[in-house]
C-alpha cells in the first residue's frame, strides 16, 4: 500500500525512504486509517530484523532507506537457515507486542548488503475494489494483498501463494498465520521452488486450503520444522516462532536448555551421578560435568564455596548447548 521514493534528509545528512499514499487515494478516510496504523505500528517495533520508522511528515512515512538484494532461492542450507533465524527474530519481536504481519512474503522481506535481513509493511491490505479481475490471473506470488470479503469470522488478508489456509477462508487469525508464512518462504529460500502454485489466484488459494504440502525436496534437518509451521491445522502448528530452534537442535541430536534449569536441575543430576560421592570442591564438580555431557561453543563455571552457609552459589550458565548421553535421556 502506497508509493516509495528515495529522498534526502536535509537535517540529519542521510538518505531515507518515503511512503506516501497514491493521491487518488489520499482522500480516502478508510486508506489514510490504514497507512496510520502501519506508521504506528511500526513506530513500535525497535528491532534489527524489522525496517526503522523515523517518523510523519505531512501524510509520509519516512523510513530506512534499505539497498539490498531480494530474498530468492535456493541458498545453501546453512545461509538460509541463518536467514530464517533473522525473520524469526523479528516476527518474534512483533509477536511479543501484539503485532501481526499477515503478509510475509519474499517480496515484504529484504537482505541487506551485510547480510541483515529486514522485514517491511506489516499491516497493510488493499481493498476488494483494488481487486480487480484482470489481477486474478496475474502471478500469485506477487499479487496485491488480498481483502475481499468480510465475513462474520473475519477478513481475507494477505497474498495468496503465502497465506495460511485460515486466511484463505476469511477466518479469524492470529500469530500462527505468520509462522505458516515463515514455512513457506523457508521452502522457497531453501528449495527455490514455490510451495503453493496454481494457473490463478483461485486455484493457488484452492491448494492452500486442500493440498498437503509435499516437502520431501528439503533436507531432513529442516523437514521437522517445516511440517510444524504447515500444519493446515492452527491447533497443531508451532505455536511460537521462537521455538523453531528447539526443532533445528532436535534434528541435530542437540538440546538446547536454558541457564537455569541446567543450573538447578542437570548438574546436580550429573554430580549425584558422575561424582565419587560426598563432598568435593568445584573444580571436581566441574569435571564430572566435562565427563557426562559434551559442551559446544561454550564453558561454564562456578561460583567459590559460601563458607558461612556450607552452600556452593550457583552455577553460572549464560548459554549452553549440550549432547546428552543415552542414561541422561
Amino acid at each position: 500500500m502506497g508509493e516509495v521514493y528515495r529522498a534526502r534528509d536535509g537535517k540529519l545528512n542521510r538518505d531515507v525512504a518515503i511512503k506516501v499514499l497514491p493521491a487518488a487515494l489520499a482522500n480516502d478516510a478508510q486508506y489514510m486509517a490504514r497507512f496510520e496504523r502501519e506508521a504506528q505500528m511500526l513506530a513500535a517495533l525497535n528491532h534489527p530484523n524489522i525496517a526503522t520508522v523515523y517518523g510523519i511528515e505531512q501524510g509520509a512515512l519516512v523510513m530506512e532507506l534499505l539497498e539490498g538484494a531480494d530474498l530468492k532461492g535456493p541458498l545453501p542450507l546453512e545461509e538460509a537457515i541463518a536467514i530464517a533465524r533473522q525473520i524469526a527474530a523479528g516476527l518474534e519481536a512483533a509477536h511479543e507486542k501484539g503485532i501481526i504481519h499477515r503478509d510475509l512474503k519474499p517480496a515484504n522481506i529484504k537482505l541487506t548488503s551485510a547480510g541483515v535481513v529486514k522485514i517491511l509493511d506489516f499491516g497493510l491490505a488493499k481493498s476488494a475494489g483494488e481487486f480487480s479481475t484482470a489481477s486474478a490471473g496475474g502471478s500469485a506470488t506477487m499479487s496485491p494483498t488480498l481483502s475481499l470479503a468480510m465475513t462474520q469470522a473475519g477478513m481475507i488478508l494477505g497474498t495468496a501463494a503465502y497465506m495460511s489456509p485460515e486466511q484463505a477462508r476469511g477466518k479469524v487469525v492470529d500469530k500462527r498465520t505468520d509462522i505458516w508464512a515463515f514455512g513457506v518462504v523457508l521452502y522457497e529460500i531453501v528449495t527455490g521452488k514455490r510451495l503453493f502454485e496454481g494457473e490463478d489466484l483461485t486455484e493457488t488459494l484452492a491448494s492452500v486450503v486442500k493440498d498437503r504440502p509435499d516437502l520431501s525436496a528439503v533436507p531432513a534437518n529442516v523437514r521437522r520444522l517445516l511440517e510444524r509451521c504447515l500444519e493446515k491445522d492452527p491447533k497443531k502448528r508451532l505455536r511460537d516462532i521462537g521455538d523453531m530452534e528447539l526443532l533445528l537442535a532436535a534434528e541435530s541430536g542437540v538440546r538446547r536448555l536454558p541457564a537455569c534449569r541446567i543450573s538447578t536441575m542437570l548438574i546436580p543430576r550429573i554430580w549425584a551421578r558422575r561424582s565419587a560421592g560426598g563432598g568435593g570442591t568445584p573444580d571436581r564438580l566441574r569435571a564430572a560435568s566435562r565427563r557426562a555431557v559434551t559442551l559446544r561453543a561454550h564453558s561454564f563455571s562456578t561460583g567459590p564455596l559460601n563458607r558461612s552457609s556450607r552452600r556452593r552459589n550457583r552455577l553460572c550458565i549464560p548459554v549452553i548447548e549440550l549432547r546428552l548421553p543415552e542414561w541422561m535421556a
